[in-house]
This record gives structure tokens, sequence and C-alpha cells, in this order.
């Protein structure tokens, strides 16, 4: 998720800086068009591959149809120029939603990843989903709409866009209220979860997690890495600090790639569906006679010594078939 285009513009007797959400210049939008493209080619081929029945892949559909949400809104001014503070408004609901949304469901994604390998099964996923809806995207429609209420964002005539006023001699609530605590609480349960699965993964294995397992932190991590800068910068602007242009434009590229890269790594889960559905369609799959006997008791059994091998891909098509081990005994 990502969001503001702060830019350092200028110092009145009022003493405040308009932080630019909405710039119009082409070069300034680079990282945006490349969040853009990214987010959006995973959106159209989850949905031409109707890769949204897997319960994973339905979250990877959800956080990046909040990244859309929120990047063409930004490049909708190249369209349709803001004019009135009436259209920064609008344009508030939709860039509030698309941040938020995406920050949660990457915490999500932390909670997902530690109750499929607590119960050994994606149905857990599948249960939970009313829960996630709730908090990753109605929440966040209930913050954007409020944002339309306030003066988080105005239009500036000088600017010729939206932008975000922040004074000096203040603390800045709105940026508070919709940016710092919702993305600050979205890294810091994330990586709770994380580390609660990387612990249940020591465990399966009766070994010591390695290594190369913590690279499952680059979820929450990619959030961090393109959001700590721009919070950090923006917040010291709210206190008078004056950081160079240079910074500023710099901690904006950062946050902007949020999409790009999360679009690359959640997009691992759609290749693999892709390439299921590819292998399906030209006939390659095993058929529905032959499947007819395989034993359910065995995919348990299966995906556990694929933990206990370091295999922890969750997002293949093999994943919805898993079953916990309770279930199966209580069948039986």
């Amino acid at each position: 998720m990502k969001m503001v285009d702060l830019s350092l513009t200028h110092r009145t007797e009022e003493e405040f800086r308009d932080m630019v959400y909405f710039p119009r210049s082409i070069d300034l939008l680079i990282s945006v068009f490349l969040s853009a493209i990214a987010t959006g080619v995973v959106v159209l081929l989850s949905l031409i591959f109707k890769l949204y029945k897997k319960p994973l892949s339905r979250m990877v559909l959800a956080i990046n149809v909040a990244h859309v949400f929120f990047y063409y809104s930004k490049l909708s001014v190249l369209v349709f120029p803001p004019q009135t503070t009436f259209h920064c408004r609008i344009l508030a609901i939709t860039v509030v939603f698309g941040m938020e949304s995406a920050a949660i469901w990457g915490a999500l994604f932390a909670h997902s990843f530690y109750i499929t390998l607590k119960y050994q099964s994606t149905l857990e996923i599948l249960r939970m989903m009313k829960f996630y809806v709730l908090l990753a995207v109605v929440v966040p429609l209930i913050s954007g709409i409020v944002s339309f209420s306030t003066n988080f964002f105005i239009y500036a005539e000088k600017e010729g866009t939206c932008v975000h006023r922040v004074y000096s001699d203040r603390i800045d609530i709105q940026y508070d209220v919709f940016v710092i605590t919702p993305i600050w609480l979205a890294c810091v349960v994330g990586i709770i979860w994380y580390k609660m699965a990387i612990n249940k993964i020591a465990r399966l294995q009766e070994s010591q997690v390695g290594a190369e397992v913590y690279v499952l932190l680059i979820y929450p991590g990619i959030l961090l890495f393109c959001w700590s800068p721009l919070m950090t910068t923006q917040t010291a602007m709210g206190f008078g600090a004056t950081p160079g242009r240079m910074l500023v434009e710099v901690c904006i590229f950062l946050a902007n790639m949020q999409g790009f890269c999360d679009a690359l790594v959640y997009g691992r889960s759609v290749r693999e569906a892709l390439r299921d559905s590819i292998n399906g369609w030209l006939g390659r799959t095993v058929s529905k006679e032959e499947q007819t006997f395989i034993e359910p008791q065995c995919v348990p059994e299966k995906h556990e010594k694929e933990l206990a091998n370091g295999n922890y891909s969750l997002l293949s098509a093999q994943s919805d078939l898993v079953i916990s081990r309770k279930t199966v005994e209580s069948n039986s």
C-alpha cells in the first residue's frame, strides 16, 4: 500500500508546508507507474484464470486490489486534474482505503501463515476469511469515508493539485490517524505472527530453524522498508524540521514502490496457480477417475514430511487438499 507524495514546497508566515500527494509531473510518477502496472497485471491474471478460488490466492488478489485503488487514484489526476477541495476529498476515500487495506492484508498474510502451520490446513483460512474481510476491507473503507469529512487533502492552487498541509507548530493528528497508526500496527502484529510461525516450524522440525526461514519476514519487511523513511520524515516536518528536497523525493519513491515489491513477492502464488491452470488446460492434470483412488489420509502425512524437509509453499494448488490429522481421525 503506499501513499503520500510529499513535495516540500513553501513556508509562509503561517508556518506550514504543503505535501503533494498527487503530483502531475511524469518524472515524479515513475514509481507509481511501476507499482500500478505490476499490481494491475496480478489482479487481471487472477480474475482471468479464477485464481481466487484458492484461499491464499484470494488474499493475494485482495491485497493487489487495494494497491490498485491506491495507485490508480494517484494516476487519475493526469486525466482528471483536481480543481476543488471536494475533488481532493473524493480521492482521499480511495487513497486512504487502498493504503490501509494493503497494510492490514500484509499483516494478515502473517496470521494466515501461522494458522496454516498450526492446523496444517489452508481450510483454516477459509474459516477466518470473514474476519479478514472485516479487518482489511470494512475497517479501511470506514476510515476512507471518514477522511472525506476532514481536511486531510485540500486543493492548493499554487501546486494545481491535492496536498496535505503540515503546520510546524502542531501535531499532525490526521496523518497519525490515517497513515502512522495503521501502518505501524500492521508492521508490529505482522512481525509477531511471523515469529510465532517460525517457532511453529522449529517445533515441527524438532530442531532449530535455519537462517533461511527468516526470509518469511520479507512480507512485513517490505512495509517497513518502503514506509519507515517517509513516515519518519513527515513526522519530523510536523515538528518543524526542514529536510532537503532530495531526501523527501527518495522517501516518496520508496513508499510508492511498495505495490511493485508486493506484486513481485505475493505474485509468486499467482505464477504457481497460473502454471497449474495452464497444465490443467493442456490436460496434464490427473483425471477425475484417478483422483478417486487418492486416499485423503495420505495427504497430511505428505504435508508433514514437506514441512520437516523445509518445504513451506502454501500457495500451490495442492495446498487446498490438505486436511488436518485431527479432522481425518475424527471422520474415520
